[in-house]
């Protein structure tokens, strides 16, 4: 087996499809081409999915890959995001036990729907897992809806593993008014990709909602700056507490940091409620 070199973990062109103890097989948004990272981020081989796996697979000898199974939870970052925004909420995860899986997918070239695509392949080649369950930023929580919501015979992994707790960590639940505003631009529409549109009035309107019967938590906390945002609007009678939700597990908490996930106070709470389903 050759080594090849070092990747960046595939930010921006790559998907993941196939996820296994830190290694992932990964597919180029354009090229449809695949990959296999270590946990490192080495690319180890390439090729066609099938390629990718046979290597994989002997690599599993080679490096003693212990066996993945019990309770997985995926984190879904949100739009013109990585997955590398997860790493504070990542090293609190590990605590309860689950094998954690930070996703990358293409926000830049995919609809919400597209991607929700993604991550059914990504389920359905899933093994030894009995139990998922999801943290959402921002936008990823759009692609969870519309994946929790397609033909339920696609969802062959539904058979195999529950599903468990869900926290949305500033979910999108109304329109983005910046998203709005760039989307009656041609030149937004094209560089900002099709995604833009869903996070316009139509588009958040057209989206359909997590199952009632699954165990949602949703935690709104904005940074710093944000915050100073909603300070300076009130200057102008901007109440941001017209527009908040209400529900029985709808938490929100003080921009205390300059980014999300540099906050305790939300770390704790998404790993509690990860843990036990309850706040």
């Amino acid at each position: 087996m050759k080594f090849d070199f070092f990747t960046f973990g595939g930010a921006v062109f790559w998907e993941d499809v196939f996820f296994y103890q830190k290694w992932r097989i990964q597919r180029h948004c354009f090229t449809k081409k695949y990959r296999l990272l270590d946990s490192w981020d080495i690319r180890r081989a390439s090729g066609s999915f099938e390629t990718c796996q046979r290597a994989f697979i002997k690599y599993i000898e080679t490096y003693e890959i212990t066996k993945q199974q019990g309770k997985m939870v995926i984190l879904l970052h949100g739009y013109l995001e990585g997955k590398n925004i997860f790493k504070p909420l990542w090293r609190k995860l590990t605590l309860t036990e689950s094998t954690i899986a930070a996703l990358n997918y293409p926000s830049l070239f995919r609809s919400s729907l597209s991607s929700a695509y993604q991550i059914l392949f990504f389920l359905n080649h899933l093994d030894d897992i009995k139990e998922i369950s999801f943290v959402t930023n921002g936008a990823g929580n759009v692609i969870l809806r519309q994946l929790l919501n397609l033909d339920s015979a696609s969802q062959a992994y539904r058979s195999k593993m529950r599903l468990g707790n869900i926290v949305e960590i500033n979910p999108v639940v109304k329109v983005n008014l910046f998203c709005e505003f760039l989307s009656r631009f041609k030149i937004f529409r094209f560089l900002l990709g099709p995604m833009l549109n869903d996070l316009t009035e139509s588009g958040v309107k057209n989206l359909p909602r997590i199952p009632n019967e699954l165990n949602v938590l949703k935690i709104f906390s904005h940074t710093k700056i944000y915050q100073l945002g909603v300070d300076l609007f009130s200057l102008w009678g901007f109440s941001e507490e017209e527009n908040r939700v209400r529900g029985k597990n709808v938490i929100y908490l003080k921009g205390k940091t300059f980014r999300t996930f540099k906050n305790e106070q939300l770390l704790n709470y998404t790993a509690k409620f990860i843990n036990n389903g309850k706040i």
